[in-house]
Parts: C-alpha cells; structure tokens; sequence
C-alpha cells in the first residue's frame, strides 16, 4: 500500500512538473484615446516553444471597450480585428464568444502544429475604446488559460490566470474641423455631452469656456 502511495505521488509530481515547465502566458499593457484602436499582444512564455501544441484562453473586455472590426473589401464582410503571428497554421486559430460572457481565443491543439519562435505574440487582438469611455486605467482579465503538449495522448495544462492594464486617455478628437460647430461636446473627464453648459468642455479639439 504505501509503495502504491508513493507512486501515485510520483506520478502527481512528475504531472505537475510538466505542468510548470511547459510554458505560461502574458500579456503587456496598452494604452488608448477613447475611439481608438489599441492592441492586446498575448506571449507564450517558454523554455522550449516545439513543446507546445495547442493554446486557448478566455478574456474580458471593461464596459464600453469592444472587438475592433475591420472591413474587408475582397470578402465584403466586417472581420474580427485579431491576428496570429506565431501559428502556422491558420485553419486551426479563432476567437468566439465564450459561455458565461467575454472571448475564448484558440490555437492549435493537435500534433501537427508548430510555432516560428517564442519571442513572437501568440495572438494580436484589435480593442477598441468607445469615444465616451472615461479617462481611466481599466484592468483585462484573461482566465481559464491552458497549454497542450504533444505527448500521446496530448496533455492539456492550466495556466495560471494573468491580466493586462488598459490606460484610456485623452479623447482623440485632435483632427476635427475646428469650424464645425456640431461637432461632438466631451466634458473634461471624455465624456460625451449633449452640449456645453456652464464650465469647461472639449469640441473641434479645443477647450471651450462656457460662463
């Protein structure tokens, strides 16, 4: 019993060890003016890039921050604004809506996909902040990550979860016609305004004096 006990720990150890050694995920912050298009670089951190098969996560984006969207003239149809540079093989990479809200991103996960090198992102993902986000830092959780190795059968291990910092600054408005009298109202803290009242508001660009 007690060798049977050992070797039941052995082979949790020998599970866990994999587990550790496989890799981990990250991801830098970014930082945007409100409508503006920012980009989330996701990093396979690992010691031996050959040893990974599959990738998958889940995210979530803060209220008012959403999937950038690219219009495609060729297709004509509006596709998701995400990239994978490290994969190969496109046919097998993706991003959905996950169960319970937020996105799964997916790469891989058979033995026949491989990666150019470690240094490159996992997944580039196009965000984009709504013109009435406010001026703030906003955290992008990423959870229920996983890598798979390319044993027989493949293993699938959890990645601990990790996040990335969203910094929304200014409101991006710098281009407006300054002679257009309609143009959008933002009060000081970016917010959009249906028109200037009394104090300082944002139009064309410029700050404007409302007494």
């Amino acid at each position: 019993m007690k060798k049977f006990y050992m070797t039941i720990v052995a082979m949790l150890c020998g599970a866990a060890a994999m587990a550790q050694g496989i890799g981990t995920l990250s991801c830098a912050d970014v930082t945007a003016n409100q409508g503006e298009v920012a980009y989330l670089e996701v990093m396979l951190n690992t010691e031996d890039v050959t040893a990974v098969s599959g990738i998958q996560f889940n995210f979530t984006l803060p209220e008012g921050v959403v999937i950038n969207q690219i219009y495609d003239e060729d297709e004509e149809a509006w596709l998701t604004d995400i990239e994978f540079p490290i994969a190969k093989k496109a046919h097998q990479t993706g991003i959905k809506q996950a169960a319970g809200g937020g996105y799964m991103v997916y790469l891989g996960g058979d033995k026949s996909m491989t990666y150019k090198a470690a240094t490159n992102p996992v997944a580039k993902i196009g965000i984009k902040v709504g013109e009435d986000k406010a001026k703030g830092v906003y955290d992008i959780n990423f959870t229920k990550a996983a890598l798979s190795d390319k044993s027989t059968p493949i293993q699938s291990y959890d990645v601990a979860d990790f996040k990335a910092k969203l910094t929304v600054g200014g409101t991006g408005i710098n281009s407006v016609n300054a002679d257009d009298s309609n143009a959008p109202v933002y009060n000081l803290a970016g917010q959009r305004v249906n028109k200037a009242q009394k104090g300082v508001f944002i139009q064309n660009g410029k700050k404007v004096a409302v007494k």
